[in-house]
This record gives structure tokens, sequence and C-alpha cells, in this order.
């Protein structure tokens, strides 16, 4: 009797081993480049080329007033010059806040899309964890077995073509 009391406790051991052998091993993991997804997501680029016009357009004003103030440096125009060094610097410095500013509101506005994208994702694919890989830290090593990026990237830019 005592044998099968044993038996029975070894197996049920062995049982509930295996099975959380089995639940660990189910748990999906998904690593993802997140500056790849995030440079290749369409939206991101839909973005840069609305603000690449006017950020154009100061580099080409920033570049015509430095062609003038070199012209009228190299006549010794002092007082010309100086205005002109003056009004160069301003637009240097619009240009760097508009950069700036821009970059800002591009990360602000593709992450709030991004971020419920992931998760739709993530329940999709049965996932229960997505580890952002992006060279800072967050992973230090892997071997491209759980890379899901480029799959990733396809399915957010089929939600931002279809208007989600």
């Amino acid at each position: 009797m005592r044998s099968i009391v044993t038996s029975a406790i070894l197996c049920l051991v062995t049982g509930l081993i295996v099975y959380g052998l089995v639940i660990r091993l189910n748990r999906k993991t998904a690593v993802v480049d997140a500056v790849k997804l995030f440079n290749g997501y369409n939206m991101k680029k839909d973005l840069e080329g609305q603000v690449k016009g006017k950020l154009e357009f100061l580099s080409k004003q920033m570049d015509s007033v430095q062609n003038k103030w070199r012209m009228v440096s190299a006549a010794k125009e002092q007082d010309s010059a100086k205005m002109l060094s003056t009004i160069y610097g301003m637009l240097k410095q619009k240009l760097q806040d508009e950069y700036t500013q821009s970059n800002k509101m591009i990360n602000t506005e593709v992450w709030k899309r991004l971020n419920p994208l992931i998760e739709s994702y993530g329940k999709k694919h049965g996932l229960h964890l997505i580890i952002g890989a992006n060279g800072m830290g967050t992973v230090l090593y892997e071997d491209n077995y759980y890379d899901m990026t480029d799959d990733l990237i396809k399915y957010v830019n089929s939600k931002y073509e279809q208007g989600d």
C-alpha cells in the first residue's frame, strides 16, 4: 500500500513538473528592433515628408543670406555684413528649433499610434512578451530566433494604410 501511495505521489509531482514545463514553453516571446520599427513605419515617413518642405525652405533662406553675407564681407561693407550675420544667426536658430520641434512631434505622434498597434499585434499572435531591442541596453544579445520586427512593420503599416 505504501508503494502505491509513493508511486501516486511521484506521478503527481512528475505531472506537475511536466505541466509547469509545458506552460513555460508555451509562453511566446518576440524581439523587435524598436528603431527599425519606428523608421520603417509609413506614418513616420509621411510626417517627415510634411515637415521636410518647411525645413528645406528655411535652409535655402539661410544659404541665401550666407551667400549675400560673404559678398558683402568681401566688399568690406561692415554694417551690411553685421546685419546679414545677425539675420543668418536668427535663421540658423529658427531652423534648429523647427527641426527639434518637428522631431519631437513626429516621435510623439508615431509612438502614440504604434503602441496600441503593438499591443494588438501581440494579442493577435498570442504573444506574452515583446521585447524592444534598440542597442541601448534593453536586450544585450539575441540571435534573431525571436525577431519579429519585419512582420510587425508589415502589420502596423497595413493598419496605417487602412486608417487605423
